[in-house]
């Protein structure tokens, strides 16, 4: 769900970790020659369990947080093993979490594996774009069910860790994760403000249910009415390797044995975290601040720039990359793979120039963009403020442009030439195909629903924004 994967990723970003406790890496020189080789063993490890364990620990973060209730509630978070609503579009009203969509409402949940099997019921969806992204700890997805995969005819599916060998009735198909936890992050497609209470009746009949409450079990209640948004507190220091600790333990990954036994040398696996002495702790207070930076610049250059806009190619393709991993989930935690979705996104003009509602821009959108709608995807371009990256408060309540505008006006050719800037525009033309702007720095981002293989295959170019005010 982006609304909290971007709460987590901007939080963690802000955190400034301090040394706490144990020897200073200033006080490095005056160890003994045999403490110093202990503290670089200890340093060097903890900088490859940081780059390793930042996406699960971003996953438990977001765990802990949306679960962290008695009952759903309708801004997502839910008890484990139950559904949470978003039960409307966000807009420029909502303000907790960067760089939400106003294209779908969200429905997502966490459940626990370790018992037994969860069942997600999925109604029947004709003409209406949905996906229920489910992902294990690690970020790769275990299925992604949608039009594309399963159809519209909706059913039951099972969710099970691998290693299940228990029966399943009615022979459901079955998707295993390797890991207990998995996060279920729902979409469903709304095609105006006038669509939404369609939209949300079908949404409530989404039900996730233990197997062995198949097939009745996991009706939605009403969701409490939340207020304000959830508070996200992330551990510092040695404390953060605590987090990974907890997490490789209740979500091992046997290929990943080689590398992750090396991480006992630092308490990482065992439980130990806290019984470290000094050199070793001083050691995780040191290694940690630097393994951020790694992700962090990492994070800033793993997009694609393509015609003043950003691509990122590479989300859900990690395979043993775990700091591309990292860097993907600092900026989005369970980011989309780009079969399902992909989001360029964009701050500036043709020659660079940061993008701001002062100025007049126009942008002229292919007559047929490579989205697959006979499975549902569709394309939305979003306005969001460039510092906060939330929704932009407007005259006309517009937030985005894409497949759903009504009232839009295309050129003979069938292209879509968009004009964006704070004012409004004089040209009838361009004021039907105006996105506001706010009277400051903007940013842009495009979402590809069901991208066509062109896309995915970096084959697709978006056309240049300009700026037309000179």
């Amino acid at each position: 769900m982006k609304a909290i994967q971007n709460l987590i990723a901007g939080a963690m970003a802000a955190v400034i970790i301090g040394a706490t406790g144990g020897v200073e890496a200033s006080q490095r020189a005056e160890l003994t020659e045999r403490e110093r080789a202990e503290y670089d063993h200890a340093y060097t490890i903890a900088v490859q369990a940081a780059i390793y364990g930042w996406a699960p620990v971003m996953m438990d973060v977001a765990r802990e947080l949306q679960t962290s209730v008695d009952a759903p509630r309708n801004n997502g978070q839910a008890p484990i093993n139950e559904l949470g609503p978003i039960t409307r579009l966000w807009d420029s009203r909502d303000r907790s979490y960067a760089t939400p969509n106003n294209d779908t409402l969200y429905l997502q949940g966490w459940a626990d594996l370790e018992e037994q099997p969860q069942v997600l019921y999925v109604p029947p969806i004709e003409d209406r774009y949905w996906m229920q992204q489910i992902l294990d700890m690690y970020t790769e997805s275990v299925v992604d069910l949608c039009n594309a995969t399963v159809g519209t005819a909706g059913g039951y599916f099972v969710l099970a860790k691998t290693g299940f060998t228990g029966k399943i009735p009615d022979d459901l198909p079955v998707y295993y994760s390797p890991t207990r936890y998995i996060w279920l992050a729902g979409r469903l497609g709304v095609a105006n403000n006038a669509d939404q209470a369609a939209a949300r009746e079908i949404q409530k009949q989404f039900r996730l249910m233990p197997l062995d409450a198949y097939p009745n079990g996991g009706v939605q209640p009403e969701p409490v009415v939340a207020e304000g948004a959830p508070e996200v507190v992330f551990p510092e220091g040695v404390a953060w390797f605590e987090r990974p600790d907890e997490v490789l333990r209740d979500n091992p990954l046997a290929s990943d044995e080689v590398l992750t036994e090396q991480f006992e040398f630092i308490g990482v696996g065992t439980g130990g975290v806290a019984d470290l002495n000094p050199i070793r702790r001083s050691a995780l207070n040191a290694a940690f601040p630097d393994a951020f930076h790694i992700v962090f610049d990492a994070a800033k250059y793993s997009d694609t720039p393509v015609n003043g806009w950003n691509w990122e190619y590479e989300a859900g393709r990690y395979g043993n990359d775990f700091l591309q991993r990292a860097a993907v989930n600092m900026n989005s935690v369970g980011l989309n793979s780009p079969v399902r979705a992909m989001y360029p996104k964009r701050y500036v003009d043709q020659d660079g120039r940061p993008l701001n509602g002062k100025h007049r821009y126009e942008i002229t959108m292919p007559a047929d963009m490579p989205v697959r709608e006979a499975v549902g995807g569709f394309w939305s371009m979003t306005m969001y403020d460039a510092v906060d990256r939330f929704m932009v408060d407007n005259e006309i309540n517009r937030h985005k442009i894409g497949t759903t505008t009504e009232g839009l006006v295309r050129n003979p050719d069938g292209t879509l030439t968009i004009t964006l800037s704070h004012e409004m525009p004089e040209d009838p033309k361009a004021r039907a195909n105006w996105l506001p702007a706010p009277d400051d720095n903007f940013m842009l981002q495009i979402r590809l629903y069901e991208p066509e293989a062109a896309v995915v295959a970096g084959e697709f170019v978006l056309p240049q924004l300009y700026r037309i005010d000179e």
